[in-house]
Parts: structure tokens; C-alpha cells; sequence
């Protein structure tokens, strides 16, 4: 399971105010721990941030990649923005992220095109997100099409069907759920991904919610997720759906991760 840290979001009010106080330790802080919980990206997004986006992660990711040693997924919606941390990141960050939409398409082909980047592209036009596992693929087939004409690997190629509240409609679960089937099986290669926490979004016990999706989402085929890392319940959940389901066959993951469990005491 690739794992993306979604903790360094300017949504999140520390996250925030740390941007904007350019506070160094507490985002190094985050991101080291981030990458110590096993993270294979570290999610950073200052769109909050509107006018100083841009002059944030000029700041940021150099901060960041002195720091750790793993990559970075640029996550913003702000295609200038986009362009300026693909120009500093060093080695291959994940773009976060390519939609369907005719604009949207228009200002990031060209830049995957001469950056190279990993990406994530989301099963979503002009017309919203996918409604039907169906349409979720027809999306999904799209996207990649256009990717891999661009350069892109399938193996490159992180497909996101859209994981939406189910306080909003419950049956949007089952739909991104059978969404991930249909894709893993007509699109061999390429990679499904999850933001996790949007499925519980204003319910209750959201963390509960949040690991039993994963799970479900486990056991449907999903190769990453856009998590919480430092969530040792949904670490545990995770590993032990993928020691039942065969994904860790000499549960070297799982026995690993209960030794490391219960020298810290969690």
C-alpha cells in the first residue's frame, strides 16, 4: 500500500497558521513523522494560503526535501502554482491533481508532459464525478489514454473514482467500492488511490468510518491512499486486511508492525 501523508494541508488550521508564520519546526516535525509512520509521499497544500500560494512552496519544498527522503505530492488546484513546485521539487513528485476537465487538461498535460511526474487523476469533467462504476471507467479509460500519449507509464498513474460523503448519499461507498473493481480489472497496471477521510466527512466517529472503508477499499484492489499515517488504529486495520487478504504473504508487514506496536506502547 503506497500512503500518501495528507497532514501538511492548509485546511487544517495549524497547518495553516504554520505556513503563514513560516514556522519550520512544526512542518518538519510533521512531515518527519509522517515519513517515520511509513508515508511513501508527503501531501503538501498552501491553496488556502490564495495570493501567497505560490511564494509558500517556494519556501516549503526546498524546507521539506532537506529534510526527508521521500518525494512530495503537489496538491493544489492552481495550475501557476503547480508549474513553480514542479520547477524546485528535486526527483519525481506525484501531481495532485489531473481531472477530466477541458481546462484542467489543457494547462497540466504540458506540464507532465516536460516534468515527468507521477499523477494522480481523478474520475471527474465538466459534468462532476462519476455516478456509476461505469462511468467511473469510461473517465478512468480517458485519462489514462490521454496520459500515456503524453509519456505516462500505466504504472505511473494513480486513478482516483472519487471518494464522496456518504452523509450526502449512502450509496456512494458501494459506488466508488464497485468503481475500483471495474478499474483494477479493464486497466491493468495502472494504480487506484483513495482520499480516505472524505468518506466520513460531518458524521460521527469518523475515524471508524475511515478504516473500514480502507478495508473494504483493501479487499477491492486499491494500491494507495491519501491518509492520516499517524492513525495507529487505521495502520493496524490496514495491515491486517492485507495479511487476510494475501497481500502480505509472509506477514513480514504484519508481524513487523505488531513488534513495533508494542515496543511503543500503542
Amino acid at each position: 500500500m503506497i500512503i500518501i501523508g495528507e497532514r501538511l494541508n492548509s485546511s487544517r488550521k495549524s497547518v495553516l497558521e504554520a505556513f503563514q508564520n513560516r514556522n519550520q519546526a512544526f512542518l518538519l516535525d510533521q512531515a518527519k513523522r509522517q515519513e517515520q509512520a511509513g508515508s511513501s509521499y508527503i501531501d503538501i497544500n498552501a491553496a488556502v494560503l490564495l495570493d501567497r500560494e505560490i511564494e509558500t512552496l517556494k519556501w516549503a519544498i526546498p524546507l521539506l526535501q532537506r529534510s526527508v527522503n521521500i518525494p512530495l505530492s503537489l496538491d493544489t488546484p492552481n495550475h501557476e502554482a503547480m508549474e513553480e513546485a514542479l520547477k524546485i521539487h528535486q526527483g519525481r513528485p506525484l501531481l495532485n491533481s489531473l481531472t477530466g476537465e477541458k481546462r484542467r487538461l489543457e494547462v497540466l498535460l504540458p506540464l507532465i508532459r516536460d516534468y515527468k511526474p507521477r499523477v494522480i487523476a481523478l474520475c471527474l469533467d465538466e459534468n462532476g464525478p462519476a455516478d456509476s462504476a461505469g462511468r467511473a471507467l469510461d473517465l478512468a479509460e480517458k485519462l489514462v489514454t490521454l496520459l500515456t500519449k503524453e509519456g505516462s507509464s500505466p504504472e505511473d498513474i494513480f486513478i482516483d473514482p472519487l471518494v464522496r460523503p456518504i452523509g450526502v448519499d449512502a450509496r456512494l461507498a458501494t459506488v466508488f467500492l464497485e468503481s475500483l473493481g471495474k478499474i483494477n480489472s479493464h486497466l491493468p497496471g495502472v494504480k487506484t488511490i483513495a482520499g480516505l477521510s472524505n468518506v466520513s466527512f460531518g458524521l460521527p466517529q469518523r475515524k471508524l468510518l475511515n478504516r473500514t472503508f480502507l478495508v473494504l477499499a483493501v479487499q477491492n484492489g486499491l494500491d494507495a491512499a491519501i491518509c492520516d499515517p499517524l492513525d495507529a488504529e487505521l495502520q493496524a486495520a490496514l495491515r491486517a486486511a492485507q495479511a487476510l487478504l494475501g497481500r502480505d504473504p509472509s506477514l513480514k508487514n504484519y508481524l513487523r508492525f505488531i513488534r513495533e506496536k508494542a515496543k511503543s506502547g500503542r
